[in-house]
Order: C-alpha cells, then structure tokens, then sequence
C-alpha cells in the first residue's frame, strides 16, 4: 500500500507540470461529504490543478498554461492547513515553478447532513520572482439541501503594494447517487476571471463555469471546470481540471 501512495503522490506531482492553483471552493470531495473547506483532524490529501485558456481558437499559439500542486491536512476538530506550489499563468515554453502559498481554515458552523456550512479562511500567497504577496481573507458559505448544494464565497484580498480588492465567487450543484457533482458556477474578479492580482484565467472580469466532477473510488477524485469569460474584455475559454487523493482509510464513507 506504502508503493500504491508513493506511486500516485508522483503522478500528481508530475501531473501540476502541465497547468494553476485552483483557489475556487468547489471540491468534489467535500461536496459529496455535505462539509465545509475544513478537513477533518488527521486526513492527509495531496491535490494537482491544471488551467489552460485558448485566448483566441484561430491562434494555437495564444494559449496559456497554469498550475499548481498542493498538501491539505486536519490539525484539529475545525482546522485545517493548505500548502501549495504553483506556475503562474504564462506561455507553454515558459513553464515554471514561481509561486507559492499557504492557507488556514477555520469550521466556524459545521454539521453533519443538511445544513448550513461557514468556514473562515487565511490565505497568503507570493511571487518568487519579485516577492510581491497577496493576503486574503473570505468566508465560504455552504449550504446542503437532499442532493443540491449552494455555495456563496466572498473574498477580501489585499496585495503587498495596498492595492485592496473585493471579488468572490458561487454556484448551484447537483449531487448524482452519491458519487458526482454537476453544477455551474459564476465568479467575478476571482481565481479564473482575476488579472488583478496576477492569477488571471480568462480575461473578463467575470467568468461562468460548468463543473462536473466524481470520485474515482472511495480516495481518488477528478474534476473539470468548463469556463468562459464574459464582458467586452472576455471572450476566452479555459479549461480547469483537479485531481485529488487522499490518504487510504480517510475517503469517501
């Protein structure tokens, strides 16, 4: 079993080499467990997200890369730790490592079954290339009716230089016999749609996603968001796609 986890922990890490951080609130795992972004204490789960964007479907050449790979782990009853390494957005040939990222977790509501969920989050993130830093505060509200989920996210976000923002992001999903997710998703000026703070995946500042995502088993899960930017400045397509494994005996129950 040790080979089995080593052995996946490598294709996810080799995997990030070919997309961007994820930072939406939309996980696959967490909405078939009907939780909040809070882990539960002592699961261990290692995460890869890929972003492409074809800023023009008559020019091959346009398109951009992201990625990023990522630890998530339970300290406590309500909190959790997220570490992640990412490339930022950026031509195919330049490819690299560049960015890093930490964030905590805090379950202020939890439950178990229908209810209401509401997380408070930390997040700080930085370039190593010139070292400039973003710092997030947001409050992810979840809330979890037979086979719908609700998500509303809103994000405070202030960067080294003072420069202040307010964006944040949401959706309707749908829980398919337990196993996937299907929905839509909407964000403004957020992880997909954002160029403010250098995470940008498509150029509008809003952005429409179709999520569909499912769990390959009780501790692998995939999932894929279709989206399109939206605005005079957003006529782009990108393409976002997470896999996420979690430690065997912690998944799915």
């Amino acid at each position: 079993m040790k080979r089995v986890t080593l052995s996946l922990l490598a294709v996810v890490l080799v995997t990030a080499s070919l997309a961007a951080p994820a930072r939406a609130c939309f996980d696959t795992y967490g909405f078939l467990q009907k939780q909040g972004l809070a882990y539960p204490k002592g699961l261990l789960a290692v995460e890869t997200s890929g972003e492409y964007v074809a800023r023009d479907l008559g020019e091959a050449g346009s398109d951009d890369f992201s990625g990023a790979a990522s630890v998530y782990y339970g300290l406590g009853e309500r909190f959790s730790v997220q570490g992640s390494l990412a490339s930022a957005e950026k031509p195919r040939e330049d490819f690299r490592i560049d960015q890093w990222g930490v964030r905590g977790v805090y379950g202020l509501v939890r439950g178990d079954g229908d209810g209401y969920r509401l997380d408070a989050v930390l997040e700080v993130s930085a370039s190593m290339a010139d070292g400039s830093g973003t710092y997030e505060f947001s409050t992810p509200n979840i809330w979890y009716r037979d086979h719908v989920t609700v998500v509303f996210h809103p994000v405070a976000a202030l960067a080294s230089d003072g420069e202040f923002g307010v964006r944040g992001h949401g959706g309707v999903f749908y829980s398919v016999g337990g196993l996937a997710i299907v929905g839509l998703g909407s964000e403004y000026e957020s992880a997909q749609s954002s160029g403010q703070f250098g995470r940008r995946l498509v150029r509008g500042a809003g952005a429409t996603s179709l999520f569909v995502g499912a769990g390959i088993g009780a501790n692998l899960f995939l999932q894929n968001e279709v989206i399109k930017g939206w605005g005079a400045d957003g006529p782009d397509v990108g393409f976002a796609l997470t896999l996420k494994y979690l430690r065997p005996g912690e998944g799915l129950h």
